[in-house]
């Protein structure tokens, strides 16, 4: 039995094909991230069909095209992604190729109206027919931008932004929208401030016998934690987003301490890169600050300087010397497990099983 129905495909694209395995994962997260985003504002109760690689194949079953409703969505959906972009910018920490260039990533639509029927496996209900195959063809097409909204004649009248094409089922003519005039309507969004706290307690200096990059994405990269960190017995945060600025996780010490900690930054030199931790759970302690900042010394070499800051209590300037002694035993003992597990040929290109 076949129905009329709306087809409407977002497209995520702007990332090339990373070869670095952390590019590689990350670049899987972010798509992941804003794929769900864009699952989150569909305020016309499509049906989604398929995650279809960096696209979402949705349908919904109608009688008619409510114009007005398709463009609304349209624009919530792209107004939505790039607040989200523009706010990863301000929060990211990594700076591997897919992190760097996520603000680069674009959206485009391709909207068509016809006749679908349906295949049933396993009770999966899937999408399938002539105009099925067409608005999926359309994704491949000649308009001449990055960002646009593709509708087909069925969908609304042509408008002066025409194109016909030949694809394998013939020629089809639609039209098209620049979405770039909606940024505009993309708000403001704040840097998360990096202020410090007062007292520095300590820092240590080590160099590590790996390239840069590689040395931050053990460091900042919770999978590792357990690896290096003595006393860690787990970790709790979000699997499926790239760690940033902002972002929250726990730390469970010696099966019993739960650790709240949240992940900061701050300035440091052009060729650096830093990546910290901020705490309120350090007994005597307002704010707790632990803070990694790397500066490669030689090609697969990096300087790694730990620093610890600390605002405290009232009372909390007299524990100082005990909190420094504890801090340096705990330290000294994390790098030199960090050191051991680099030497032993160990690099965030394995996977940990």
């Amino acid at each position: 039995m076949s129905h009329k129905a709306l087809l409407f495909i977002p497209d995520i694209s702007g990332f090339t094909e990373f070869v670095n395995h952390t590019a590689l994962k990350h670049s899987k997260h972010i798509i992941s991230e804003l794929l769900e985003l864009l699952l989150e504002k569909n305020n016309m109760q499509l049906e989604l069909a398929e995650i279809e690689g960096d696209a979402l194949f949705f349908y919904k079953i109608q009688e008619a095209v409510n114009i007005e409703a398709v463009e609304a969505q349209i624009k919530l959906m792209y107004t939505t992604f790039h607040t989200h972009l523009k706010r990863y910018e301000y929060q990211r920490i990594c700076h591997c190729g897919a992190c760097s260039s996520a603000y680069n990533l674009k959206l485009k639509f391709v909207v068509h109206y016809g006749e679908i029927e349906f295949i049933e496996v396993r009770n999966f209900k899937k999408p399938h027919g002539a105009d099925v195959i067409q608005v999926h063809r359309l994704l491949k097409n000649d308009v001449p931008i990055g960002e646009y909204a593709i509708y087909t004649q069925a969908v609304r009248p042509l408008n002066n932004k025409t194109i016909s094409t030949t694809y394998d089922f013939g020629e089809i003519t639609f039209s098209y929208d620049n979405l770039k005039p909606f940024k505009k309507e993309v708000p403001n969004i704040a840097p998360i401030p990096d202020n410090v706290p007062k007292h520095k307690l300590f820092d240590k200096t080590e160099i590590i016998n790996l390239p840069i990059n590689d040395l931050y994405e053990v460091i900042s990269n919770f999978d590792y934690r357990l690896l290096w960190v003595k006393g860690v017995d787990k970790m709790e945060y979000e699997k499926n987003k790239v760690n940033r600025a902002g972002e929250k996780h726990i730390c469970l010490f010696n099966k019993s301490d739960d650790l709240a900690l949240t992940t900061v930054t701050k300035k440091v030199k052009k060729n650096q890169l830093v990546y910290g931790e901020s705490t309120p759970n350090i007994p005597f302690t307002k704010r707790f600050n632990s803070y990694f900042v790397l500066d490669e010394v030689e090609e697969g070499r990096t300087k790694l300087n730990i620093e610890v800051f600390a605002d405290f209590e009232i009372l909390g300037t007299l524990m100082k010397p005990f909190l420094i002694l504890k801090l340096k035993r705990n330290i000294c003992e994390n790098i030199k497990n960090l050191v051991l597990l680099i030497d032993q040929g160990f690099t965030p290109n394995k996977e940990i099983v």
